[in-house]
This record gives structure tokens, C-alpha cells and sequence, in this order.
């Protein structure tokens, strides 16, 4: 039966104007997104684009995200003082994308709940959203301007919702720890610890959950641990957890893997051949538990980042590489030349922190204006290629961060270079 196709037009017009979602409902929809197609969506109508500010939104779009939008991330510091964000599928390994992060600060935390801490040898330091381009400036420090340097790191309470930033300020023969709530104006010193009594192997703090561990030096002539120090982020309260006897004279490092804390054993086994273990911890009892041995040995250098299921994950500033649990087959990746690794993990594309004083990135980076195109894989936008392109701005520098139009015209073309990023074997053990 033939139908005028006028009157399809119509009826499908009015079949239209009939549908009608609740704006709970596209809140629920929106929040299942990735977060870069949720900043793709926000120009639709005013209510989507208030949703991503309402802490509700960004809490229900950070559970799903954790559940079903997580990648691997590496940052690297760019020889002209930007950061790229190299992010993988952790299911397939796959390459997915490289992203500008704009931020000229050449140390890095770990990502956190979409976040990351970017500072300077001066100790200068800003909380990043690499999915947002936004950006808080932390507050100056009296003891930041007493100390030789300052390192750090992003923490997330689950509790309380609020994000802690933790900073060491490295001191003459001693360090001393403060704490800034993001969000808040001001650090606070909680501990100090002198050099004679207490010393770090390692200041890289590892995060699990709500919780800060660092190792504890048996003496400063030694390599060997006797304790783990612990900061509880929630009630901001310090204590220690006893190694496991079994690998006290054993070199150990710590880290992450399914949110617990892990702790990686290496030793010799008297016949020249090196032995690396894996115990997981149990903090309500501090019992440790073996795990599994590993049994590539890893090169000089090569430091443990996190624990995917059956993948764990080592590098240093140049490689990365990936270890498979089962098959003991090992992998990697290369840093693009001139590029260095300076943080790596998992990292997920969130709204957060829900609250105020967050800013863009992108129109500091800039210095021309802010409705700059939004971030996508590989491609920082048109209004990016226009600032580099223009003659009348190439050369011309940012006054907030020292670029000028050429350096960010060269990290474009460098993505465009790099999106083909792809593990190789190294080694793979005979089954």
C-alpha cells in the first residue's frame, strides 16, 4: 500500500513532540558516557550543561566510569615543557589515544578518580582533570619556601567525598608531611620526621583506597626494610605495619594491584638466579599473604607501577613494560623520543572535584581566550591547530605558562605521530 511521504513526514513529527525523558533520566543516561562524549553532549540544551556540575552527576559518573571506562595512562613530560597522556584499553592492551594535558610542571602524582598533581622543582603544584582541562592551584606553603624541594600526591576519602592532597617537604635532615583538602586555602603540618629516627626508602608515596604507605629504611647504611608507614587520609592519623618475617632481608618495593597493597620481594636464591615474589596484604588483620612468584626477571632500574589481574605493570623513564602473571610473557613500550615518563596507572575520565575555584587549563595554556574546542583521541581541537597555525601568533608566548604558538604547534604534530603506539614482545616463556 502506497503512503504519501508528506504524511510519514508528519506522523513521524508528531510521534516526535510525543516523546518526552524526565531530566532525572538523561542525568542516569548521561552519567553512563565517557566522559569526553558527556563534554561532547554539553551544548545540546542548559540542562545537560549544568548536570556535569552538580555533585550528584559526578558521583554517579565516577562510580560507572570506574565500572565500565577505565584505561591505562602514561604522562610524559615533553622536552618543551608540556605533558601528553598516552591512555590504553586494559581488556585488549590496545592503544587508544594521546591527549595534551596542559601543564608545564615536569613531576607528576598518580592519576586518582580522573586527577593528577603536576609540580615544579620550585615546588609549585596544581591539581589537574585531564578529561576537563581544568585546573586548582594549591595554596603557597610557609614551608614550602623553607624547603629544598616538595613532592606530591593525590588521595581520594570515600567517606567524606574529598579529595587530600599529601606533600613531603624535604628539609635538612628531616621531611615533613602537610595536608591540603582540595577545595581548602591552606596546608596543614601534621608530622615531621627527623632523619635519625625515620627514613624513607622511597618518598613516592603508593595510594590504596583511602591510605598512603611508604617503606621504612632499617638504618640509612642499609637497603632493607623493617616497617611500612601508613597516613589514613580519612581521620589523618599515621601508624606502621610489620613486613612479613619471610622477606626481611630481601630488597623490597611497594605497590598497587586491585586495590590492595602489594608488596614486591626480590632476592637471590643461591645459585646466582634472582627471585621476585608478590605478597598481598590484609590491613584489617596486617597479615601478609604469598601470592605468586614472579619468574622474568626484571632489568636494573625497572620499578613496580600497579597490579591489573593477571598483568602487572613495571618502567622507569623510557619504557614500560607489562608482565603476564600466567605465561610469563613479558612486553613493552617506548617512550617517544624526547618524551619521559613521569607517571603511570589507571586512570578514569571523570568530572571531579565537585567543587569551586576549578579553572581552564586550556585558556592559561592559551592566553588568547577560552572556548577552545573540546578535547578528542589524538586531535586537541581546531581552535589548537588556528593557534599554531596563525602567523600573527605563532612565536607569541602565554604570559601564565611561557609557551609560545610554535611549541604547541610541535606537541600537535608529535600526537599526530604517535597513534600508533603498539607492545612489543620481549620475552615469552615456553609453556
Amino acid at each position: 500500500m502506497d503512503c504519501n511521504n508528506d504524511d510519514l513526514d508528519k506522523q513521524n513529527e508528531a510521534t516526535e513532540t510525543q516523546i518526552f525523558i524526565p531530566q532525572d533520566a538523561q542525568g542516569i543516561i548521561l552519567a553512563f558516557l565517557p566522559g569526553r562524549d558527556v563534554i561532547k553532549s554539553r551544548s545540546v540544551c542548559k540542562f545537560w550543561q549544568d548536570c556535569v556540575e552538580e555533585p550528584s552527576f559526578v558521583d554517579r559518573h565516577l562510580n560507572n566510569s570506574c565500572r565500565f571506562h577505565q584505561s591505562i595512562a602514561c604522562f610524559t613530560s615533553l622536552d618543551h615543557g608540556l605533558v601528553h597522556m598516552y591512555t590504553f584499553d586494559p581488556a585488549t592492551m590496545n592503544f587508544r589515544s594521546v591527549e595534551l594535558v596542559f601543564s608545564s610542571r615536569f613531576n607528576m602524582s598518580g592519576p586518582c578518580n580522573g586527577l593528577v598533581c603536576a609540580y615544579d622543582i620550585k615546588g609549585d603544584a596544581e591539581v589537574l582533570n585531564p578529561t576537563t582541562r581544568k585546573h586548582f592551584r594549591l595554596p603557597d606553603s610557609v614551608l614550602k619556601l623553607q624547603s629544598l624541594y616538595s613532592e606530591y600526591f593525590v588521595g581520594f576519602v570515600p567517606s567524606t567525598k574529598e579529595y587530600k592532597v599529601v606533600s613531603i617537604r624535604h628539609r635538612v635532615r628531616f621531611l615533613t608531611f602537610e595536608i591540603c583538602t582540595i577545595g581548602a586555602l591552606s596546608w596543614r603540618t601534621w608530622r615531621t620526621i627527623h632523619e635519625s629516627a625515620e627514613l624513607l626508602k622511597a618518598t613516592k608515596a603508593v595510594i590504596v583506597n583511602d591510605g598512603m604507605y611508604w617503606l621504612l629504611l632499617n638504618e640509612a647504611s642499609s637497603h632493607l626494610c623493617r616497617e611500612i608507614l601508613t597516613l589514613n587520609l580519612t581521620d589523618e592519623s599515621f601508624s606502621k605495619i610489620a613486613i612479613p618475617d619471610a622477606v626481611k632481608n630481601h630488597n623490597l618495593e611497594l605497590f598497587e594491584g586491585e586495590g590492595k597493597l602489594r608488596l614486591l620481594s626480590t632476592h637471590s636464591d643461591g645459585s646466582n638466579n634472582i627471585v621476585s615474589d608478590i605478597w598481598v596484604a590484609n590491613l584489617t588483620s596486617q597479615d601478609w599473604i604469598h601470592l605468586q612468584t614472579i619468574v622474568p626477571r626484571m632489568p636494573v632500574g625497572i620499578s613496580p607501577f600497579f597490579q591489573l589481574k593477571t598483568k602487572m605493570f613495571f618502567g622507569n623513564q623510557k619504557r614500560l613494560l607489562c608482565v603476564d602473571l600466567q605465561d610469563g610473557t613479558v612486553s613493552y613500550i617506548n617512550m617517544p623520543p624526547g618524551e619521559t615518563l613521569i607517571s603511570c596507572g589507571m586512570f578514569v575520565e571523570s568530572f571531579a572535584p565537585a567543587v569551586t575555584g576549578m579553572v581552564s587549563s586550556t585558556a592559561a595554556s592559551y592566553g588568547i581566550r577560552s572556548c577552545l574546542a573540546e578535547p578528542s583521541s589524538a586531535d586537541p581541537g581546531p581552535s589548537f591547530r588556528g593557534a599554531g597555525s596563525s602567523s600573527a601568533s605563532r612565536g607569541r608566548s602565554s604570559g601564565l605558562t611561557g609557551w609560545s604558538s610554535a611549541d604547541l604547534e610541535q606537541s600537535f604534530k608529535r600526537t599526530k605521530r604517535t597513534t600508533n603506539m603498539q607492545w612489543k614482545i620481549s620475552k615469552h616463556r615456553a609453556s
